[in-house]
């Protein structure tokens, strides 16, 4: 009699930007470890960015550095890439996938549908790891805040969503959090779909998500969770244009380093009860 396991899919790594590439680069070697270390295969994805032909090979050297066994950048401009036969093979054997910073709605035009898109879900599924850092953490998730205004408190059309890359549809994650004042427009976004849980992600932390939906945070900044499974009151749909609403019920955490969270019960765990990361 045989018996199969089921494969892991990767580790998930949402980056909030601005992540060490100079000093100690803690959060890009812990993705370089997941990807495989010495026999990682990483594929670098710089098209959100306005600077790609600089980001991509920038990127390729330092996880070169980082001890990758290989690394490479797929700098895709057209949607028709993303579609050539030839271009999705490279893919095919990748155990890390990097999607820098720039504009997520440009990403995900640019993938969205794509055989591309596809193969790299297939590899995620089969245990590479995928990480996005600034924009590219925020194309991660199913469900993606395209764009919006910073604040401190929630208003009406403070943001705009869309559908992302769909890696996860546990969150919806927001990066550069407490630098550019984004909680107004988190708290929007869950108050419009309280089902969605709403991560926010300070610069140079990364919230690691592993294969069981547990998730650790490194780095030097917060990871701000907010849980609108528990509203019980909002005016927002009563209100006019870009004024702020009033909301009950939310529920907040905030997370420094090696504090973990469960994304299936919504629940804050603290360190030294837990391991997600190898």
């Amino acid at each position: 009699m045989t018996t199969t396991t089921k494969q892991q899919r990767g580790y998930l790594m949402p980056i909030g930007g601005a992540e060490d590439r100079v000093e100690h680069r803690t959060i890009l070697a812990q993705f370089v470890k997941q990807a495989g270390g010495s026999k990682a295969h990483i594929k670098v994805i710089p098209s959100a960015s306005a600077f790609s032909h600089e980001l991509g090979p920038e990127y390729v050297r330092i996880f070169k550095e980082l001890g990758a066994g290989s690394a490479e950048f797929a700098d895709i401009q057209e949607r028709p890439q993303a579609n050539d036969p030839e271009c999705v093979a490279l893919f095919n054997d990748a155990t890390g996938i990097f999607f820098s910073g720039g504009d997520q709605l440009k990403l995900v035009a640019l993938l969205g549908g794509t055989p591309l898109l596809e193969t790299m879900k297939v590899r995620f599924a089969a245990g590479a790891a995928v990480a996005g850092t600034s924009a590219g953490a925020s194309a991660l998730s199913e469900h993606m805040i395209s764009f919006g205004r910073s604040g401190p408190s929630p208003s009406m059309r403070m943001v705009a969503m869309g559908r992302g890359l769909g890696f996860t549809d546990k969150c919806v994650l927001d990066q550069h959090f407490r630098e550019r004042d984004r909680i107004g427009r988190l708290v929007s976004a869950v108050t419009q779909n309280p089902e969605m849980l709403g991560v926010g992600i300070d610069e140079d932390t990364a919230f690691i998500i592993a294969p069981d939906d547990t998730c650790e945070v490194i780095g030097r900044g917060s990871v701000s969770i907010v849980d609108g499974g528990h509203i019980n009151y909002t005016d927002m749909y009563d209100v006019t244009r870009y004024n702020e609403f009033s909301v009950f019920g939310v529920r907040m955490h905030f997370l420094t380093r090696e504090h973990a969270f469960d994304l299936k019960t919504r629940t804050p765990i603290a360190p030294k009860r837990h391991k997600v990361m190898p």
